[in-house]
């Protein structure tokens, strides 16, 4: 080979490697191990792989501790979402706006005509699924899995998807009128999911495959294919990072759906939530300046996760725990709060 054509392929890899992630996606900040270990000690239960961006730059993606009572978590580990998965299942729902193909105020009924629900105010719309204004039951709260038991044993169902999660929401009335108050609900995204899937004429997990995983080459991550939008979601701390810099670029949607994503929800008297499509928002001066949002699944893997956006100095911590319910959420906000306070001394 000349000395130009290496130079070239040199030169390529260089490119292809800038600001990803390479074939070791390994990248230690002493500083912020540091702070890992007083969170998380040596001896610690489980595991745990943080990312730190700064900039649209990886700072830190390296794993700690080990999974399966045997495995080292690395970049490449995979970790249970949680409730993380909603920002990606709102990612979708975004795309479909861009598209033309859903509204914000579409009635849900438009896509599920045959569900008839117990409702004591006025029609739900697509935008309350998103904000957790609609007044749905949530199907992890103990009266709703034992109804979720009873309905499956009447109709000898092992498990239920995304359609008949729908059928079985309409046996229960709503909690409240929607758009009266603010109560998070899992059941709201599965149920935005199986819309999702009458429009787009396919499963769920087939469309986010195509618009979201395989453009941006997340090729660790899967989604369920039965029931989506509330958890069942796998990734690595090292696709995350593909994600994360999707966002700060705005690779996915366009600049006004965008903004749209991370816009506050607002109930019917135009009180603000703080929540927009599968974002809890932080303002200051009526400024948005962070976005977070935490996932904590059921054993065996039992997450205990905790993703932070700053916008302010454009900073991402996405921090992944398995296997140790003892890391709850003020300590998972704890740790965030100190690698966020030492990027910002740097």
């Amino acid at each position: 080979m000349s000395s130009k054509k290496i130079a070239l392929t040199i030169l390529a890899a260089l490119l292809l490697t800038k600001g990803s992630l390479a074939t070791d996606p390994e990248v230690a900040n002493g500083k912020i191990t540091a702070i890992v270990r007083e969170f998380f000690p040596e001896n610690s239960e489980g595991g745990l792989a943080l990312l730190v961006t700064k900039d649209n730059e990886i700072r830190h993606c390296k794993g700690y501790g080990k999974v399966n009572g045997e495995d080292a978590v690395t970049p490449n580990t995979r970790m249970p979402l949680a409730s993380v998965t909603k920002q990606f299942a709102a990612m979708c729902a975004a795309m479909l706006i861009e598209g033309g193909k859903l509204k914000m105020t579409d009635k849900v009924s438009e896509y599920l005509p045959e569900l008839t629900f117990k409702n004591p105010g006025r029609e739900l719309l697509v935008q309350d699924l998103l904000w957790h204004i609609s007044g749905l039951p949530n199907f992890i709260k103990q009266k709703e899995r034992d109804s979720i038991t009873a309905y499956k044993e009447a109709r000898d169902f092992k498990t239920l998807n995304n359609l008949t999660h729908a059928e079985w929401l309409v046996t229960l009335p709503l909690l409240r009128k929607p758009g009266t108050e603010f109560e998070y609900t899992n059941s709201g995204y599965v149920l935005l999911c199986r819309i999702m899937e009458v429009i787009t004429e396919k499963p769920f997990h087939e469309f986010q495959q195509e618009h979201l995983f395989d453009p941006l080459k997340m090729d660790d991550t899967t989604d369920s294919k039965r029931f989506n939008g509330s958890g069942n979601m796998m990734t690595t701390i090292a696709d995350y990072a593909k994600w994360d810099r999707a966002l700060w670029n705005q690779s996915l949607i366009n600049e006004g759906t965008s903004t749209l994503y991370f816009t506050s929800g607002k109930l019917n008297d135009g009180e603000f939530v703080n929540y927009g499509m599968g974002w809890r928002l932080e303002f200051e001066n009526e400024e948005l300046v962070k976005v977070h949002h935490d996932g904590v699944g059921s054993p065996p893997r039992s997450a205990r996760n905790r993703i932070s956006r700053d916008l302010r100095n454009e900073t991402t911590v996405a921090l992944f725990v398995r296997e140790n319910t003892r890391f709850n959420k003020a300590r998972r906000a704890e740790l965030v709060e100190a690698v966020e306070a030492c990027l910002a001394d740097e």
